[in-house]
């Protein structure tokens, strides 16, 4: 990451929590003038969970889950409805990311929960796996849906990761100075902020590592400030509990919508773009270049393992870009979903020329990171 910052100009595609790039920024704040756009999935703004929802016709008792939530913790809704997972995961690190003065496009909750892996277009991705790479990804998607905890998969999967990949693509391919529109997602500015503790402020109650036992807090943040209040500490966490309620009021991770000095001015998506293509059975036209990325010959697998193994040999193979315009430089950082997979064999086998992904980080975590050269 410092070598390919350091070396120019350079996008930043995150997908995951933001721990390692908001260390990067605050270890190397010389370098932040070199990151130029910052594509990040995470966060709900206006989103409202079509999840975890009562059907309409139900004719016994029901009682509705994180229905309606701006956030999705499915394991949290009854301590933090505002969340999402990403965000949730550092919200003091987000923080720093939204706040270092990068331009930032953030694809939410309120973009992603509009487009769900539907039927429609789950059956044809069935019928496009002509690349090794289409077939891996179908079948971790086909993985998640058999796997799947009720029959609600295609109602309640999205394209989370996947879409945020394409939305990015699409800035870097059209989108001079942000003054152009996106092919997949309807985008419009907003001032938020991300919260990273809850009120009171200043009460100091052994929940908060950057203030709690310290004479000075960390990083020199300010006493009593949005930062000093109570930091949830877990997914069962008494403070976010509301008596006789369902809903917990904590608020840590939440992409919250303010006016005044905290606010950031951000770009948002707000929703995915319906298909072009009024006669084509997918309906969202991000379904239609996920398929065609998936499908192209160029950057496809040389072999298959399974097959292959027996005469296994290994083979240093360095792509030719010779004659060759390139698209900006990029970096990924992720996490270790299955959808993060797909997001990145996705970004590798987009035209060299729409992005050139120097450096894509597996990220577990903080501290364990695996490194793809493209």
């Amino acid at each position: 990451m410092i070598d390919t910052i350091s070396a120019g100009p350079t996008t930043v595609i995150l997908t995951g929590s933001h721990t390692n790039f908001a260390i990067f920024l605050m270890t190397y704040p010389h370098l932040k003038g070199n990151v130029k756009h910052i594509y990040t999935m995470g966060g709900g703004v206006r989103s409202k969970n079509p999840t975890g929802c009562c059907p309409k016709d139900v004719t016994t008792a029901c009682t509705p889950q994180q229905c309606g939530d701006i956030g999705n913790l499915f394991s949290s809704y009854s301590t933090n409805p505002y969340a999402e997972f990403n965000i949730f995961g550092d919200p003091f690190a987000a923080y720093q990311v939204f706040h270092s003065g990068i331009p930032i496009t953030l694809v939410p909750l309120d973009a992603t929960n509009t487009i769900p892996v539907n039927e429609e277009f789950f059956y044809a991705f069935q019928q496009h796996q002509s690349t090794f790479e289409a077939e891996y990804c179908f079948k971790s998607l086909k993985m998640a849906r058999d796997t799947w905890s009720d029959d609600q998969f295609h109602a309640s999967y999205f394209m989370w990761d996947s879409f945020t990949s394409g939305v990015a693509i699409s800035g870097m391919r059209n989108d001079k100075d942000c003054l152009h529109g996106n092919d997949f997602a309807e985008l419009e500015y907003m001032n938020i902020t991300v919260i990273t503790s809850n009120e009171p402020y200043g009460i100091y109650d052994g929940s908060n590592p950057l203030f709690d036992g310290h004479a000075v807090p960390k990083f020199g943040l300010k006493k009593g400030g949005v930062h000093s209040g109570h930091v949830q500490t877990g997914i069962v966490d008494s403070f976010c509990i509301i008596e006789g309620s369902r809903k917990g009021r904590c608020e840590d991770g939440y992409t919250k919508e303010i006016s005044g000095l905290e606010a950031v001015r951000v770009r948002v998506a707000t929703k995915a773009k319906s298909n072009v293509d009024k006669n084509s059975r997918l309906d969202r036209e991000f379904f239609k270049s996920f398929l065609e990325v998936l499908t192209l010959r160029d950057n496809t697998g040389r072999f298959d393992i399974t097959a292959q193994f027996p005469f296994y040999r290994e083979v240093l193979y360095k792509p030719n870009f010779v004659n060759k315009s390139r698209g900006k430089v990029t970096i990924f950082d992720m996490d270790m979903s299955a959808g993060d997979f797909v997001s990145l064999i996705y970004l590798l086998k987009a035209p060299v020329e729409e992005i050139d992904l120097k450096v894509p980080i597996v990220c577990d975590d903080a501290v364990m990171c695996l490194r793809t050269i493209k």
